[in-house]
C-alpha cells in the first residue's frame, strides 16, 4: 500500500498507518481511512494528496507542536486561567463557610452536567477511566441530596477538589487536540496545576524589536539614532521584567521605573518608548493583541517625580565662549596640528554654523547671492536652517584653500566618515571635546557654544533679530516672518557678518 490506497469493494479508500508518537492527536487511533467516492484509480491518486496533506500537517503539529509565540501565549493564558480557577475555589469555599453565599446542590449539577458530556470524549479509549468519573460525580451530587450543605462544609471541599482534579485531565486532553505536542501539552499542564512555576517571556522578543525598529524608521520616519534609542530602553525593560519573572502591567512598568536611578525627564523617554512599542504591537502584531488587553497601555498614567528647576543658574546651563575665545581654540587646534578641527572652529565662529552643517559642507555650497559670495546650507533641523551665509573677509582665503582640497566627495572638512547614523561631525566633535579639556573648558562648553558666541556677538553689534535669524536658521515665531517673508537680503546678513571679530 506505498501509493496509501486501498480498494474497498468498487470504491477507492486513501488510508495511512499512524506513527504511535502522533496517534494522540487522532484520538489514539492507529490508522486513517477515508473514502476517496470513486471507482477510478487515476481520479483516486488525485483526491487522495489534499486528505493526505491535511493529515501529515497534524501529524507535523503532533510532533513539533505549535509556534513557540502561540505556545507561550497559551501558557499565559493557563496561568491567568489557573489563578482564577483557584480564587474561585477560595472565595467559594470561604463564602460557603461563612454562610456568605451556600454552595447548594444546583450549583454541584451545573458543574456536573458539563463534565458528563467531557468525559466520553476524553476517556473515549478508555471506558475504565470514564465510567470511574461518571461514578465519582454521581456519588458526590447524591450526597448534596443526601446532606444538608450548610453544615457539611467537607462535602463542598471535596467536590471542589475533585473538580478541579478533572480540570487538569480536561486540560492535558485538549491542549493535544488543538494541536499542541506532547512535551508542550505536558507543559501546560504543569502551568495550569502549579501557575507559579510560570515565568512569563516579555514581549520584547528580538523579532518583534526587529520589526518594530523597521516600522519605526521605514514608516514614520524616525532617525535611526532615535530607533535605537527606543529598542535599547525597551531592552532594559525585558531584562528587568525577566529578571523578576514578571509580566508587563501597568504595576509591573511603575515598579521599573521607580528602579531607575535616573532624571524624571530619562523616565519620560522610557514612557515615552514603550507607549510607542504598544501602540505599534496593538496595530500590526496579532500574538501581542491576544496576550494582552491592547485598550489599555500599560504605559501611560505614570506619576513621576517633579524634579525640574524653575529656572537653571547660570553655571548650570551651557555657556557661549567669548569672541576672543573662539580665535584662541582655532589657534590651539592649528599647534597641535589637528587643522580639520580649526577649519570647523573657523567656518562656525563667522558663520554661526551648527557642527553638522560645517562637516556636510561641499565646495558645491559655495555660492553666490546677489553677487555676494555666501556658504549655502541645503538641508537642517527645520526649513529654517535652509540658509544662505555672505562670507566674512577673514574666511574666504580658507574657503578657497578648503575648495581647493576637497576631499573625493567635495567635501571641504575631512573627517573619518560618518558614523553609523551618517553624522560626519562625530570625529571632530571627539576632537573639539579633548581640545577644549585641554584648555581647562568644562562641560558647560561644547562646540555648539561657538553658535551661541555668534548670536550673543550679533546681539551686542546692534543687528536686527530678523537678520540674526537669517544668518543661523532660526523660526522667529510670527507668520510675517517665517511664512510670508524671505527673510534679510544678501547685503543687510552681509553687513551683520562684517561685524563679528576676525579669527
Amino acid at each position: 500500500m506505498a501509493d496509501n490506497l486501498v480498494l474497498k469493494g468498487s470504491t477507492w479508500h486513501v488510508r495511512l498507518e499512524l506513527p504511535a508518537d502522533v496517534r494522540h492527536a487522532f484520538g489514539n487511533r492507529s490508522k486513517l481511512t477515508k473514502s476517496l467516492k470513486t471507482g477510478n484509480k487515476a481520479e483516486a491518486h488525485i483526491r487522495k494528496l489534499r486528505i493526505l496533506a491535511e493529515w501529515k500537517s497534524v501529524i507535523s503539529k503532533a510532533r513539533n507542536g505549535i509556534s513557540d509565540n502561540d505556545f507561550e501565549n497559551e501558557l499565559h493564558l493557563q496561568k491567568q486561567a489557573s489563578e482564577a480557577l483557584a480564587g474561585f475555589f477560595e472565595s467559594t469555599l470561604l463564602k460557603h463557610i461563612r454562610q456568605e453565599k451556600i454552595f447548594t446542590k444546583e450549583n454541584a449539577l451545573s458543574f456536573i452536567k458539563i463534565f458528563h458530556s467531557d468525559i466520553p470524549v476524553i476517556f473515549k479509549n478508555d471506558p475504565e477511566q470514564a465510567r470511574l468519573w461518571k461514578l465519582k460525580f454521581y456519588e458526590m451530587g447524591s450526597r448534596f441530596y443526601e446532606y444538608q450543605t450548610e453544615k457539611n462544609t467537607d462535602l463542598v471541599a471535596d467536590f471542589l477538589k475533585a473538580t478541579e482534579e478533572f480540570l487538569i485531565i480536561k486540560n492535558k486532553f485538549f491542549s493535544k487536540q488543538a494541536g499542541f505536542s506532547e512535551t508542550q501539552a505536558e507543559q501546560i499542564t504543569n502551568v495550569f496545576t502549579t501557575p507559579s512555576s510560570y515565568s512569563p517571556k516579555s514581549p520584547f522578543t528580538p523579532q518583534r524589536l526587529e520589526a518594530f525598529a523597521k516600522h519605526q524608521v521605514e514608516i514614520k520616519g524616525l532617525a535611526q539614532k532615535t530607533v535605537d534609542a527606543f529598542v535599547s530602553k525597551l531592552k532594559v525593560l525585558k531584562n528587568y521584567l525577566e529578571s523578576d519573572s514578571l509580566e508587563l502591567s501597568f504595576e509591573s512598568y511603575q515598579q521599573f521605573l521607580d528602579s531607575l536611578n535616573v532624571s524624571t525627564k530619562t523616565k519620560k523617554n522610557h514612557i515615552h518608548a514603550g507607549s510607542s512599542f504598544h501602540k505599534w504591537s496593538s496595530k500590526y502584531d496579532s500574538d501581542y493583541k491576544s496576550r494582552y488587553d491592547t485598550r489599555d497601555n500599560p504605559f501611560l498614567g505614570h506619576e513621576l517625580p517633579n524634579d525640574k528647576k524653575k529656572g537653571k543658574k547660570k553655571e548650570e546651563k551651557r555657556l557661549a565662549f567669548k569672541a576672543e575665545e573662539v580665535k584662541k581654540l582655532y589657534e590651539f587646534a592649528i599647534s597641535k596640528r589637528k587643522h580639520q578641527v580649526a577649519y570647523a572652529v573657523k567656518i562656525a565662529g563667522l558663520t554661526g554654523c551648527r557642527i553638522e552643517e560645517v562637516c556636510r559642507l561641499t565646495k558645491n555650497h559655495i555660492v553666490a547671492e546677489n553677487g555676494i559670495q555666501s556658504l549655502y546650507i541645503e538641508e537642517g533641523k527645520t526649513d529654517a536652517s535652509i540658509r544662505k551665509i555672505p562670507l566674512h573677509s577673514s574666511l574666504k582665503p580658507l574657503i578657497d584653500q578648503l575648495v581647493k582640497n576637497a576631499d573625493a566627495d567635495g567635501f571641504l572638512i575631512h573627517t573619518s566618515g560618518g558614523n553609523k547614523y551618517g553624522i560626519r561631525s562625530d570625529s571632530i566633535s571627539k576632537a573639539f571635546g579633548r581640545i577644549k579639556k585641554e584648555l581647562g573648558y568644562d562641560a558647560r562648553y561644547v562646540f555648539h557654544s561657538i553658535r551661541k558666541t555668534v548670536i550673543t556677538s550679533l546681539q551686542h553689534n546692534d543687528v536686527k533679530p530678523l537678520v540674526i535669524a537669517s544668518i543661523v536658521g532660526h523660526e522667529t515665531g510670527t507668520v510675517t516672518f517665517d511664512i510670508y517673508s524671505d527673510g534679510a537680503s544678501a547685503k543687510q546678513k552681509l553687513d551683520a557678518i562684517k561685524t563679528l571679530q576676525s579669527i
